[in-house]
């Protein structure tokens, strides 16, 4: 290999590029070959049964949080989504919903049925058919009904999915205050609507044990099973709380390894961060604070803080070994646990981290930012980090393994502690220091930073990593405590029906049949081929996924049926039972087929997660754009898309505020305010969203400022009744003093900061600012003979786009008519191309803004 000096780091080889891009397979294969040797241990894991009150809990918190994440949003529910905001209806149309509408036309609606799929298949929206302010409110109180009645547990299925598709609906329409909080309730409401969340403390099980209690069929908390009765709370699937667990690892980990800047590394990112005048909560007593600590305990903080969400996969891991010291002394695990099995597994770990470590090391000069035209001091650089890699993964790594297993075999005593394996994985692998921290660091951000809802709802996604009858014991302790005050006579005594013990896996029933781990590995096998096929360049690989989606249920379908007969033909295939399997392992859920769809559903979507959070260096282009296509519409439709960055690599170290300013025809200028530089609204107590659309506006988002402009422009001859000339919009920027001049020079009042202005855009109010014949008629202005005109034009365009989208939407169900289909395949699997008369799409948009905290 040439030396570090002799590399050009500003493009990747392709030779280098199709090297690491085996490498990564190579791990990907070598992960599942583990998985595959402990196939059990994977089934009685993720498909296994658990206490409901802890999906309990996550419906009712994120439901309420959904509200009032909305409803701080309600002093601009006109603008964002009304037709009298940024955009009119016509244009809301054509840029957000032109292909969910295909299929719809005003005239008739829906063509059909498979338009209404194809509406919800795309970037659907209630607001494309409401959308006067009236209209927008009557959508987000109905929005606030159902996600009350999911959160109190009325049919909590068909709630859970109408929420999930009135939320969708909302963030479908207009991104401009999106923000990171944002991505996590859509995240977070995806995997929902595949939990059992009513199965607990829900009208649902009220009703159901009514009615079971009245026929005597309920088998009240705390007796035991009888034949013939249900009990209180059902167990219920475990596996959507691992795609929550794993969304959690996916955000933080996404998020720390982009922090490569330099203010992360000198330790003043929460200095810079906690100095925002968009994000303190408390002004100038924050500033005091900062300059006694913004050297020292803020710089260890930002470090810890760094270090942490890098390595928040290890809380993973510890679930994983968490698992295996919990059962690996009962039967069934050790009747799993063959040596080849273990050995096997081994070897498969041990090849993926060497491709791992190669990875690393070769992809390393290319992932990071290095100083342009400086050859010596980039080769320097390279030399360094490279050396760093190799005592991590060389060195390190290899030591705590093997101490790891030293301590399985010879356990150390000191001072009357047992320190084994059992106890480091309780201490430093589990839960209690990763989301111990995680408390503290959010702790932090609710006391000390005003950015809205984002800790509450990371806060709500720790709850997966409970047990129900964890949480179930925790509120009973606060219950009895609050009993012991006055409010004993509010609070019933009987509180053993809601935090008392849910069924036993083992009064579960027996029932269904497990399909062979050969087959699971084989169907693993064909997917794995079908991406890779998808990474060669061949687009047309849809009808393959469906088709292996379609076999995963034939082969489930086989075992389901069949699965008696079978048992002589696959040995080792025993009967799956519903509950504990011989020796004490845990209740599998389900039958075959829904445990094959379950286990297929969530290996697709840590693929799709996985990849579309996958480092964006040149070095993984060769195949990471390829593969994340097999997965686009899958993230776009789901509402999963996502991505992390931030305050990456760096966190801003200016403030900077949107300034609107209205010029009347006679020169007359209006300062509009509305910002945090004219005005602080309450910042300790209310976040304000428009401080996030103003940072957006005259950041990354400029091509909003347009729509903006003669938003104002529409308000001021509504609000005032006389038109205005035109809008200027402004940056004015205020450099935040480093950690090391308040040391020395003492703190800063941040009113006092010297800003600068800057003059973005100007936009004319004579045309597109005046106000439409429409808002005219609904105000009651006369219309005048231009006004008529432009109504009657609206209605001949609408006409003609209404008998084009039929005859469009006819020939699409024609096969072998129009070309479009066709055409469609060039793009992203599930995608169209615009029409020529469309606007773009907007441009995703989400946690990735400029000017982003750990909440934006």
């Amino acid at each position: 290999m040439l030396a570090p000096e002799a590399l050009d780091f500003s493009r990747v080889p392709p030779e280098l590029g199709s090297h690491v891009g085996w490498l990564c397979l190579a791990v990907v294969v070598a992960t599942l070959a583990w998985a595959a040797t402990r196939m059990e241990s994977v089934r009685r894991s993720l498909l296994a049964l658990e206490d409901p009150r802890m999906f309990a809990t996550l419906r009712i918190g994120t439901a309420l949080m959904t509200i009032q994440c909305f409803w701080n949003l309600k002093p601009y529910w006109r603008m964002l989504w009304s037709d009298e905001g940024l955009y009119d209806l016509d244009e809301a149309r054509s840029r957000f919903g032109s292909s969910a509408l295909m299929g719809w036309t005003p005239e008739d609606g829906f063509l059909d049925s498979w338009a209404v799929l194809k509406y919800l298949w795309g970037k659907h929206s209630l607001f494309y058919f409401w959308s006067s302010p009236d209209g927008v409110e009557w959508v987000m109180y109905a929005t606030f009904g159902v996600l009350l009645l999911y959160a109190f547990g009325v049919l909590s299925r068909l709630t859970g999915v109408l929420s999930w598709l009135l939320v969708c609906s909302i963030y479908n329409h207009n991104g401009l205050y999106l923000e990171g909080t944002d991505t996590v309730y859509r995240t977070l409401w995806w995997v929902l609507i595949f939990a059992r969340t009513g199965d607990a403390w829900s009208v649902d099980n009220w009703v159901r044990c009514k009615l079971l209690r009245r026929a005597g069929k309920l088998q009240e908390v705390g007796e035991p099973a009888q034949p013939g009765k249900q009990p209180v709370y059902r167990l219920v699937p475990s596996w959507p709380r691992y795609l929550i667990m794993a969304q959690l690892v996916a955000i933080y980990t996404a998020t720390g390894i982009v922090k490569t800047g330099n203010v992360w590394v000198q330790g003043d990112a929460l200095y810079y961060a906690l100095n925002m005048d968009h994000f303190y909560r408390f002004e100038e007593w924050t500033q005091q604070v900062s300059a006694i600590f913004g050297t020292n305990l803020f710089r260890l903080m930002t470090w810890v803080t760094r270090w942490w969400e890098e390595h928040f996969a290890i809380a993973m891991l510890g679930a994983i070994l968490g698992f295996q010291l919990r059962h690996r002394d009962q039967p069934w695990f050790v009747a799993h646990d063959r040596p080849w099995r273990r050995w096997l597994g081994r070897v498969a770990l041990l090849l993926g981290y060497f491709a791992l470590y190669r990875i690393s090391v070769l992809a390393y000069p290319y992932v990071g930012e290095l100083p342009k035209n400086q050859p010596e001091q980039a080769a320097a650089i390279v030399s360094a980090g490279i050396l760093r890699v190799h005592i991590a993964m060389g060195v390190v790594v290899p030591l705590l393994v093997a101490g790891w297993f030293l301590l399985g075999r010879w356990p150390l005593r000191v001072r009357g502690w047992t320190i084994d394996q059992a106890f480091v994985q309780r201490w430093l692998l589990g839960r209690r220091l990763w989301l111990g921290l995680g408390v503290v660091f959010h702790g932090f951000l609710i006391l000390f930073m005003n950015i809205g809802m984002f800790p509450f709802i990371m806060l709500m996604v720790y709850v997966a990593w409970l047990r129900g009858e964890e949480i179930a014991a925790a509120l009973h302790w606060l219950w009895r405590q609050a009993r012991r005050t006055g409010l004993r006579r509010i609070l019933p005594a009987g509180s053993e029906r809601w935090f008392g013990p849910a069924q036993r896996p083992e009064d579960l029933p027996a029932r269904g049949a497990k399909i062979p781990d050969a087959i699971v590995v084989v169907l693993g096998l064909l997917l794995l081929a079908i991406v890779y096929k998808r990474i060669g360049g061949d687009r047309e690989v849809g009808y393959l996924v469906y088709g292996w989606l379609g076999l995963v249920a034939a082969v489930a379908l086989v075992f389901r049926l069949f699965g008696r007969r079978l048992r002589h033909v696959f040995k080792g295939m025993s009967e799956g039972p519903h509950s504990a399997a011989p020796g004490g392992a845990p209740g599998l859920a389900g039958g075959a087929l829904y445990r094959a769809i379950a286990l297929g559903f969530m290996t697709w979507h840590f693929c799709a997660v996985g990849l579309s959070l996958f480092p964006g260096s040149n070095i993984f282009s060769q195949w990471r754009s390829a593969a994340r296509g097999v997965f686009g519409s899958y993230l776009s439709v789901t509402g999963t898309s996502q991505s992390w960055n931030m305050f990456a690599p760096n966190p801003p170290r200016a403030n900077t505020f949107m300034k609107t300013v209205v010029v009347l025809p006679d020169g007359t200028r209006w300062d509009i305010g509305y910002n945090s530089y004219s005005y602080r609204p309450f910042p300790w107590i209310w976040n304000d969203r428009m401080r996030k659309m103003h940072r957006r506006m005259i950041g990354k988002g400029k091509s909003y400022l347009r729509p903006w402009s003669f938003f104002v422009c529409r308000n001021w001859f509504i609000e005032y009744g006389t038109p205005a000339a035109k809008v200027e919009t402004w940056r004015i920027t205020t450099r935040i003093p480093t950690p090391e001049q308040v040391a020395t020079k003492g703190w800063y009042r941040p009113k006092d900061l010297k800003p600068t202005f800057e003059l973005l855009e100007t936009h004319s109010c004579l045309k597109n600012g005046q106000l439409p014949a429409f808002m005219k008629q609904r105000y009651g202005v006369e219309l005048d003979a231009a006004d008529l005109r432009e109504l009657e034009a609206a209605r001949e365009k609408q006409a003609r786009q209404a008998e084009q989208r039929r005859r469009s939407w006819a020939s699409r169900r024609d096969w072998g008519g129009s070309p479009q289909p066709r055409a469609a395949s060039v793009n992203a699997p599930g995608t169209s191309p615009p029409a020529a008369s469309e606007p773009p799409p907007e441009p995703a948009r989400g946690a990735e803004d400029e000017g982003g905290g750990d909440g934006e």
